[in-house]
């Protein structure tokens, strides 16, 4: 079998080092056969850089503002792993001249699998009020065309599906809601990758910081969860089945379950050892807090309470088509929840 060449970026990322540790793995399979993928990271810091070479991927020092480099990695590869900067249209579009640069050498439609974000479908209207959003699903390909432009990621996605229409790229757009649990890797083992979501890392310090969960308005908005070894097994089965249908129709909602904003602050308020329950006002000093005005706002870290307070409620049927088949639900998000709160307390103590 002929060497496959991967371009890798966001190696030293929470969903891209854990896709990257699998691609490293010696599983033997058609096509995920670490003895015929030869894996290109673009890294920020040398040093990983060095690490991962020690793990036998080829490191490349830069960032993805560099689009000229962008694009000779990009006209050089098989498949693209684009597990970074969602929102960096810039860098999407660096990457799709290579790709297409590629194209037009060899004939050959690279392939490009890229992390988007359940913001695409985010209700940013909601501010903690309902949960009775529309449910997304991955098959209603009309529906989903009519994602406004203007919503998060949808312009590197548009990107992604314009670039699929016209050939020279097959496009594969995985799309997860809240990613939770600790990423237990060789990457992370080896201080390359980051080991926690960055959205919990918006709630939970802040919530350390005042000893209790916070929500906003009401705290029933509604979003999917799904686990971050779970969402990899859908990377890679996407890597290795090479599904014939790219485009519109390889998009995939990642998701095994869904939770109330309300409940997540219940939960990291038990674990600070704080138990009552309350809807009441900030300054009577009880454990959940219920206001839109900018005081209960600013307890949320900047630009993140918008999104904290949406709907983004989807369902992954066709992920589930392909063979994806989760099995980590809602009790084990809230038990990942309880760890890393009780993560960042020892953090805290030993600043």
């Amino acid at each position: 079998m002929a060497t496959q060449q991967i371009l890798f970026i966001g190696a030293t990322g929470y969903i891209g080092g854990t896709v990257l540790a699998r691609l490293l793995q010696p599983v033997k399979s058609s096509r995920n056969n670490t003895d015929n993928l030869n894996i290109t990271a673009l890294v920020r810091d040398a040093g990983k850089a060095q690490l991962l070479e020690e793990l036998g991927v080829s490191a490349v020092v830069g960032d993805t503002n560099d689009a000229p480099l962008l694009g000779r990695l990009a006209a050089e590869a098989d498949v693209v792993f684009s597990m970074a900067e969602s929102d960096n249209i810039g860098a999407a579009e660096a990457l799709l001249a290579g790709c297409k640069m590629r194209f037009e050498r060899t004939g050959e439609a690279p392939t490009v699998i890229h992390t988007s974000g359940a913001g695409i479908i985010a209700d940013m209207g909601a501010m903690g009020d309902y949960s009775a959003s529309p449910i997304w699903d991955d098959l209603d390909i009309a529906r989903l065309a009519t994602i406004a432009p203007t919503q998060l990621h949808r312009p590197v996605d548009l990107a992604l599906l314009a670039s699929d229409d016209n050939g020279y790229i097959k496009s594969h757009i995985v799309v997860p809601p809240m990613v939770y649990g600790i990423a237990r890797t060789v990457l992370v083992e080896r201080g390359i990758q980051r080991p926690h979501h960055t959205l919990l890392t918006h709630i939970v310090p802040p919530a350390v910081a005042r000893k209790r969960g916070g929500f906003i308005g009401a705290g029933k908005n509604v979003w999917g969860h799904v686990e971050v070894h779970e969402l990899a097994d859908l990377f890679m089965l996407i890597f290795s089945a090479s599904p014939p249908r790219s485009g519109a129709s390889g998009f995939y909602f990642a998701e095994n379950g869904s939770y109330a904003m309300q409940d997540v602050a219940d939960v990291i308020s038990q674990t600070l050892g704080c138990r009552r329950r309350c809807v009441c006002r900030v300054h009577y000093g009880h454990c959940v807090y219920r206001s839109r005005n900018e005081a209960i706002l600013s307890h949320f870290r900047p630009g993140a309470a918008a999104l904290i307070a949406s709907n983004a409620r989807c369902r992954a049927s066709r992920a589930r088509a392909l063979g994806w088949a989760p099995t980590k639900g809602t009790q084990d998000m809230m038990e990942s929840v309880r760890e890393v709160t009780r993560n960042y307390v020892l953090l805290s103590r030993a600043a």
